[in-house]
Order: structure tokens, then C-alpha cells, then sequence
């Protein structure tokens, strides 16, 4: 999503990710051998089946880093995952469509108002 301004939304990330764990959520991050650089993360509740992030490195888009996360995830939650994407994230969208998630219906994001479109993997019929 390029068109988020990261640095201006890191504090508000912070609080977030901490307002994640608090309720539960788990997170595995992808962390280079060579030289020990977060390459991305995922968040997950397995209990709750959601899908709440996951972020990888700019640089490394298509080397396997995405997939490997949200192969994660799936262990994670081997009944079923559901996930909101930015309807204007049409790379992300083709991400989750290409490992095996199907559109439920369209929602609104409640921070910031864009349009969203929820997904679902496994055994979730509607979230």
C-alpha cells in the first residue's frame, strides 16, 4: 500500500499491535539468516480464526516471504482463517485469492473509512 504514510501511522501500529496481543493474537516473524533482518510478520488468533496482519519488506515482495507467513498462519488456525483487505489493495487481494481465500462480502474499515472486502480459508462460512 504505497500510498500510507507508515512513518506517520507508526505510533498508532504500536498501540495497536500491543491492543492485538493483549487479546490474544500471536505473531511470527520471518527474520533473515544471513544477517537477522525482519523480512515481515504476521498476527494471527487462532482461537478467534483472524487474520489481522501481515507485512512484508518491501524488498522482499514475491521471494516467498508472504507465503511462507500465511502458510503460518494456517498452521496456526488449520480450521480457518478470515481477513479484511483494503478494496484499493488489489495486490494483496490476488495474494489471498491465489492461496486458496474466497470473498464473503464488502464492509467499511471503522478507523479510516475505505472500503474493505472480507475473506475467508478452511471452514469459516461467514465472520
Amino acid at each position: 500500500m504505497p500510498a500510507i504514510d507508515f512513518h506517520g501511522r507508526r505510533e498508532w501500529f504500536r498501540t495497536h499491535l500491543a491492543r492485538l496481543e493483549d487479546t490474544g493474537f500471536v505473531m511470527r516473524c520471518a527474520i533473515a539468516a544471513r544477517n537477522r533482518r525482519v523480512l515481515g510478520f504476521v498476527a494471527v488468533s487462532p482461537p478467534g480464526r483472524h487474520l489481522d496482519q501481515i507485512v512484508v519488506d518491501l524488498d522482499h515482495w514475491g521471494k516467498g516471504v508472504g507465503e511462507a507467513l500465511l502458510d503460518e498462519a494456517k498452521r496456526l488456525s488449520p480450521l480457518g482463517l478470515w481477513l479484511d483487505v483494503n478494496e484499493d489493495n488489489p495486490r494483496a487481494i490476488a495474494f489471498y485469492e491465489k492461496h486458496g481465500f474466497r470473498r464473503l462480502r464488502s464492509g467499511r474499515n471503522p478507523t479510516s473509512g475505505l472500503p474493505t472486502l472480507r475473506y475467508a480459508w478452511g471452514e469459516i462460512k461467514s465472520a
